[in-house]
């Protein structure tokens, strides 16, 4: 993951060809840097990578897993994947075959909600962490609000996305902790 740079993510809402056509037409000006491919279907992945590769950003996968195979065909055209909290021992051997049959690196993210998980999914080999919902957010549970980010040892903090609730303004606020990046999917305003 990049370090030097913070890294801005927009994750995906439900997904539809007219979201992505959408999302192709405001992306020049969204400031975006990667793009999570988040949703229970694969239905619009071709779609998705034929309309947003030319915009060279990151691409990620966030799907359903089922299996370390599904994984690594799903993610052929994409520059990583982005596992949900529960798929948190894919991380080591997915990290291994990437390093055996990728040309390219691939990203390894994972869907942290709590200081230990970040902490654990770094050690196993994820690239960064999402950690959610630093801020109240519809359906997600209780915040664990901008000071978690104070629990996580410095060194560290550069691999983690804050997500949840989040709005522009608490971009140079995340900078300041040495926060990696800001994650969202409301806060850029693109309609579905």
């Amino acid at each position: 993951m990049q370090t030097t740079s913070f890294i801005t993510l927009l994750v995906t809402p439900s997904l539809s060809r007219g979201y992505i056509d959408t999302l192709a037409l405001h992306l020049p000006k969204l400031g975006v840097d990667w793009i999570m491919y988040r949703s229970q279907s694969d239905a619009f992945l071709p779609h998705f990578v034929q309309t947003l590769t030319p915009f060279h950003k990151t691409l990620l996968l966030n799907l359903p897993f089922t299996s370390l195979p599904h994984i690594l065909e799903s993610s052929l055209q994409f520059g990583g994947v982005h596992l949900k909290s529960h798929l948190l021992d894919y991380i080591s051997p997915l990290k291994m075959a990437y390093d055996k049959q990728m040309d390219a690196k691939k990203l390894i993210g994972y869907s942290a909600h709590n200081v230990d998980e970040v902490i654990y999914a770094l050690e196993l080999g994820a690239d960064y962490c999402t950690l959610s919902p630093i801020c109240a957010t519809p359906n997600k549970g209780k915040a664990l609000g901008l000071e978690v980010f104070e629990h996580i040892p410095y060194a560290l903090r550069s691999r983690v996305i804050a997500l949840g609730g989040m709005t522009k303004d608490l971009i140079p606020y995340l900078q300041n902790l040495g926060v990696g990046g800001f994650a969202g999917i409301r806060c850029f305003g693109i309609a579905l």
